[in-house]
């Protein structure tokens, strides 16, 4: 269950864990952010078994088009393709003769032929092709189909499971939050930025620098600070919180004395910026804001094991965190809005997007530190505040994980 934190915005007490006795409050040890027998407990008690984010249909919106989507934690790549009967698969990319890889990139194709030696296969991953075929002995073709992977989609997120027989079906894993966002306008919205990079940092670590808003006054104090901290609320403080089983929830406040710029004021009725106000207050759009706080901003969704699904009343954003070891992880980030209706609005997405860019970078550098840091051997445990919350979450899951515990 989710709280109404308005009160702890402006007090001592420590509401979250009040909410959520269930969750430690003690110090937790480093291992699990530097280890590298750690990191390989999790893909294989993690990774190696949920539905992990793959990417979005408007990669894939016609026939035959298809994208490769590398995943350094299973040490594989995937193709994923809409085939010619319009059904979304994914196929390892492994050529069944000897291994090497049968599409690279992004494109469109009637087949995959193996740079290597000329197999080929139809976009629904039957072999096609065999190049002089008669030079092998007994080759039986019927088990000579590309490798499938359960493939599944929601709201044209399409996600993927190496798992033979996944333990829950994606439904599951989404939770209560893939009911919340059942019919958030996903369709409306259209890629306005692209950001990634690879850095050296723990997966987890990263991933909690984008799901707790205590750093914003110091790291984002030369981009979005004001937004979002002031008077009633200088340390970002979450306005509610929502704990599930794997999956968690919180909504960040805007700041209601910050003065807007003046690029946003031409597009301050959209509601299409960081700068909701009162904008904000005149949509409703389902899923989003459900504590309905007055000066609700914008929802941070982590949904396990390594994404981000951000939405608020103008758009959306999408954090994916790829482990490669247990201190380097490659990070993808995606915005998305309305196509603007006006020059107000393209205007004040622009505004948006320059500033999300140069928080994001401010995160990296951060994190970067951080992880060093705990390198260092000088840290033993790290202490996790109230308002952190998420990030002990995140902690508590992963470990019952790897342990064996779910």
């Amino acid at each position: 269950m989710g709280f109404d934190t308005d009160t702890s915005i402006n007090t001592s007490a420590r509401l979250n864990h009040e909410r959520f006795p269930e969750l430690s409050t003690g110090p937790v040890p480093i291992e699990p952010y530097i280890s590298e027998e750690f990191f390989a407990r999790e893909r294989d008690a993690i990774f190696r078994c949920m539905w992990l984010l793959a990417g979005r249909m408007e990669k894939i919106p016609n026939k035959g088009d298809y994208f490769v989507k590398t995943i350094e934690v299973l040490n594989t790549s995937i193709v994923i393709v809409r085939g010619q009967d319009e059904k979304v698969r994914a196929f390892y990319n492994v050529c069944r003769h000897r291994g090497t890889n049968i599409a690279s990139g992004a494109g469109n194709c009637k087949f995959f032929t193996c740079k290597f030696h000329g197999w080929v296969y139809d976009t629904q991953g039957n072999i096609r092709h065999v190049a002089d075929e008669s030079q092998f002995f007994d080759l039986d073709k019927t088990k000579l189909n590309l490798h499938e992977v359960n493939c599944e989609v929601w709201n044209d997120f399409i996600f993927i499971n190496v798992d033979e027989n996944p333990r829950e079906t994606l439904a599951e894993q989404l939770g209560e939050i893939g009911v919340q966002l059942q019919d958030f306008p996903f369709p409306e919205m259209r890629v306005a930025g692209n950001w990634g990079a690879t850095l050296n940092a723990n997966w987890k670590l990263f991933l909690d620098a984008f799901q707790e808003g205590y750093h914003v006054a110091t790291v984002h104090s030369g981009t979005i600070n004001e937004y979002f901290t002031g008077a009633r609320n200088p340390y970002c403080r979450p306005s509610s919180v929502r704990l599930y089983k794997r999956n968690r929830s919180l909504s960040i406040p805007f700041n209601p004395e910050f003065k807007i710029h003046k690029s946003e004021e031409f597009a301050i009725r959209t509601g299409e910026s960081l700068s909701q106000g009162v904008a904000g207050l005149t949509k409703k759009v389902p899923g989003v804001n459900p504590k309905n706080d007055e000066y609700f901003s914008f929802d941070v969704n982590a949904i396990f094991p390594n994404w981000l699904l951000d939405t608020s009343i103008g758009f959306f954003f999408i954090h994916e965190f790829w482990p490669i070891d247990a201190s380097t992880t490659r990070w993808e980030s995606t915005m998305y809005f309305p196509e603007p209706a006006n020059a107000g609005a393209l205007i004040s997405q622009n505004q948006s997007i320059a500033l999300l860019r140069d928080a994001f970078r401010e995160d990296i550098a951060t994190s970067e530190g951080s992880q060093a840091g705990i390198m260092s051997g000088s840290l033993k445990e790290i202490n996790f505040a109230d308002t952190e919350i998420p990030c002990r979450h995140l902690y508590e899951v992963v470990t019952k994980m790897v342990n064996g515990e779910w």
